[in-house]
């Protein structure tokens, strides 16, 4: 098909785009004592909670959602609407929804400006210590240090342009730019990059698309759902929890492996006390925030989007990240044995030491008896 330039143009009519701020806070949050909190204190807080509870996306606990305000992300665009979302795991997402208009070819500049933008990330900063500072008794922290860990993304979701558009020919006309949004490029991708970019487009009607990017997703969806966001903002929590943990064990494991090489004193009962039991709960929290975070969300009676979930895990690398985690847990395990049977070896040791100490003193209390009837 034969196009002018000025008739490839397309406008979009209405459009909203997501940017998420996902940030690890603790090991749990205490959604009922949450909801409690601003139950007694509504004005004090004036923040608004609502719980989350979507047909086809099953929460084991349904996260809440927080109403922040609205704040200017750039001069250039109307104001954002700002969201929290908090999941039991301990993760709070930071969501900041900016209307869309104007030309799909002008949503480039809008990627290249605001994603991954500094002042945007501050600002969603600035939101989570509002929230940290007035949910504190509600968030469980660890009882080791952990560093707070974040991920970004991004989601243009286009809910109707000046045309009715087919997936197949949004893609086929408009491919080369949605690309360039996805990648937040503003120069003309390689023929490679393009095809890597939207290699996997999702549909269930005719007039929808979903494409799924490491680093953005654009949907165009005429019947406003919010089951596909709601997944890949799970997925992107699932990240964040899976680096977050895998850096912890990496900072776990280089101490065990210092405290390996240390030499205790012959005399001391239990050398490794301090790193075992360490070892031991970490272990035991780790394992238990990430069985949790694998078994938040449920879908329920849809194929579609676990297809959605199954591409937005294979573009973060989800697999990768939780076999590295379990490897690690596993090292961490093999370590804790190493240490308990060393420790175990040790005081069999001094217990001999000290039966030996006793039995030459037992002899020499013997051999200096006649002497000391003399």
């Amino acid at each position: 098909m034969n196009r002018t330039l000025a008739d490839r143009s397309l406008r979009v009519e209405h459009g909203s785009l997501l940017l998420y701020y996902c940030f690890d806070v603790g090991d749990e949050i205490l959604l009922d004592k949450i909801e409690s909190i601003f139950g007694e204190a509504p004005t004090t807080s004036q923040l608004v909670v609502e719980r989350l509870t979507p047909v086809y996306v099953q929460y084991r606990r349904p996260p809440l959602l927080i109403e922040l305000g609205q704040f200017a992300l750039s001069a250039h665009y109307a104001p954002a609407v700002c969201r929290a979302k908090l999941y039991d795991f301990g993760v709070i997402s930071i969501i900041f929804k900016l209307p869309l208009q104007g030309e799909l070819k002008d949503l480039v500049g809008v990627a290249t400006e605001l994603v991954g933008n500094p002042k945007v990330y501050q600002l969603a900063r600035e939101q989570l210590q509002r929230l940290q500072s007035a949910l504190a008794p509600g968030i469980v922290q660890a009882s080791y240090s952990k560093e707070t860990e974040w991920e970004d993304y991004a989601i243009f979701s286009i809910e109707q342009f000046e045309r009715p558009l087919s997936a197949r020919e949004l893609l086929a006309d408009y491919g080369a730019e949605i690309a360039k949004i996805l990648r937040c490029e503003i120069e003309p991708l390689s023929d490679s990059e393009l095809s890597e970019a939207i290699r996997q487009p999702l549909s269930y009607y005719e007039d929808e698309l979903a494409l799924i990017d490491w680093n953005a997703t654009f949907l165009y969806d005429p019947r406003q759902s919010y089951d596909v966001p709601d997944v890949l903002e799970y997925a992107v929590a699932m990240l964040l929890e899976l680096r977050t943990y895998d850096a912890l064990l990496d900072r776990v494991l280089d101490r065990a492996y210092d405290d390996l090489e240390k030499k205790p004193s012959i005399f001391t009962l239990r050398p490794f006390a301090a790193i075992i039991d360490y070892l031991s709960e970490v272990k035991l929290d780790v394992s238990e925030v990430i069985e949790k975070v694998t078994n938040a969300l449920k879908l329920i009676g849809d194929p579609y989007l676990a297809r959605v979930y199954n591409v937005a895990a294979t573009r973060f690398g989800l697999s990768a990240w939780q076999a590295s985690v379990r490897q690690k847990l596993a090292t961490v395990e093999s370590l804790y044995e190493l240490l308990y049977e060393r420790t175990q070896a040790r005081q069999l040791l001094v217990l001999e030491l000290l039966i030996v100490l006793l039995f030459v003193l037992d002899i020499a209390l013997l051999l200096l008896e006649p002497l000391i009837k003399r």
